[in-house]
């Protein structure tokens, strides 16, 4: 008798205890992407700041035209390692006509590859070529 009580208190405080992790790792994790949130606007604001002074340097200073350089950082959103959430073929057509997205080529090209997706909805391989002028 006295053993099944200090089982199922045991195994009660062990549940408490997995749901008090989880309730911090969640929390922990939403407070670690808003400060990234934060902080990478912050250093977005500042790169352009730069790139504009650079560009007034070449331009005003030295006369010679200022060739903007590649800074696909400025595009990203979200800490370094996120994987972007799939999307159906379906979804990406509802964002289109919703004129939620604009992403162009690079809507189709983020569509989910494999055998299913998770709707049920059998997912498409969208090709990509090389073309000139046009970033891959």
């Amino acid at each position: 008798q006295s053993l099944e009580n200090d089982r199922e208190r045991i195994t009660g405080q062990r549940r408490e205890m997995e749901r008090r992790m989880r309730h911090f790792a969640v929390s922990g994790a939403e407070k670690f992407r808003r400060v990234w949130l934060e902080n990478e606007e912050e250093a977005k604001a500042l790169a352009r700041k730069a790139l504009e002074a650079d560009r007034l340097i070449h331009v005003q200073q030295l006369g010679i035209p200022w060739e903007e350089p590649l800074h696909r950082f400025l595009e990203n959103v979200g800490p370094l390692g996120e994987r972007p959430r799939k999307r159906t073929a379906i979804q990406v057509a509802g964002e289109a006509l919703e004129g939620g997205n604009s992403g162009g080529l690079e809507t189709f090209r983020s569509l989910p590859v494999g055998p299913e997706s998770p709707g049920g909805i059998p997912s498409v391989a969208i090709p990509t070529w090389n073309l000139p002028g046009i970033p891959s």
